[in-house]
C-alpha cells in the first residue's frame, strides 16, 4: 500500500515538473518573440529615421544647389546688365564727344530761315562796336552775316554794314555772287557769346 502511494506521488511530481518545464519553455519562447519584435521594430524605426534623414539632407542639398544656381544666374544677369549699361554709357559719351567735336570743327549751318545762335567771340567785355574793316569786331560781324544767310564769305558781296539802331545792334545788306540772292540782316551783340542774327529779310 505504501509502495503504491510513493509511486503515485512520484508520478504526480513528474507531471508537475513536466508542466512547469513546458510553462517555462513557453514563457521563454514568448520572451524571445517579444524581444525580437522590439528589436525588429527599433531597426525598422531606425531605418525609417535614417531614410527620412537622408531624404531631408538630399532635399536641403538640392535646395542649396538651386539657391546657388539662382544666385549665380542673378550675379551673371547683374554683371551682364552692368556691362551693358557701361557700354551704353560709353557709347553715349563718345557720341556726345563726337557731336562736340563736330560742332567745334564745323560751325552750325544757318540760313535765312533761322533760328540762329550767337557765333562766339574772342573779344572781351565790355564790348565796343567797330566798323573798321580791319577790326576783330568787323570780322565777326561778317562771319555772322555769312552764317545767317548761308552765303560763304568769299562768295558774298557786302553792300552796307553799320549801326542797327541801338548800342548792341548792327545791320548789314549782303548779296550772293552765285545766285544773286540779297538780304538785309540784323545782328545783336550777346555778351561773351558774340554776334547773333535776329532777322534775315530777302531784298527784291
Amino acid at each position: 500500500m505504501k509502495r503504491n502511494q510513493r509511486y503515485e506521488t512520484r508520478l504526480e511530481k513528474r507531471k508537475q515538473n513536466r508542466f512547469l518545464n513546458i510553462a517555462i519553455g513557453l514563457v521563454f519562447l514568448l520572451i524571445v518573440v517579444v524581444a525580437f519584435n522590439l528589436f525588429s521594430g527599433d531597426d525598422e524605426n531606425e531605418t525609417a529615421s535614417t531614410t527620412e534623414t537622408e531624404q531631408t539632407a538630399e532635399k536641403n542639398e538640392s535646395n542649396d544647389n538651386r539657391s546657388i544656381e539662382m544666385e549665380t544666374d542673378d550675379s551673371n544677369s547683374s554683371s551682364e546688365q552692368k556691362n551693358e549699361d557701361s557700354a551704353n554709357k560709353e557709347d553715349t559719351e563718345k557720341e556726345a564727344e563726337q557731336e562736340e567735336e563736330t560742332e567745334s570743327e564745323e560751325p552750325e549751318v544757318g540760313g535765312p530761315e533761322g533760328p540762329w545762335e550767337p557765333i562766339g567771340t574772342s573779344q572781351t567785355e565790355p564790348h565796343q562796336k567797330s566798323y573798321d574793316d580791319q577790326s576783330q569786331d568787323w570780322q565777326e560781324m561778317i562771319q555772322a552775316l555769312s552764317y545767317a544767310t548761308n552765303i560763304p564769305q568769299d562768295q558774298m558781296t557786302i553792300f552796307w554794314l553799320g549801326n542797327g539802331g541801338g548800342p548792341d545792334l548792327s545791320k548789314g545788306t549782303v548779296q550772293s555772287k552765285v545766285d544773286g540772292a540779297k538780304y538785309d540782316v540784323v545782328l545783336q551783340w550777346i555778351p561773351e557769346k558774340g554776334w547773333q542774327p535776329t532777322s534775315v529779310t530777302p531784298v527784291q
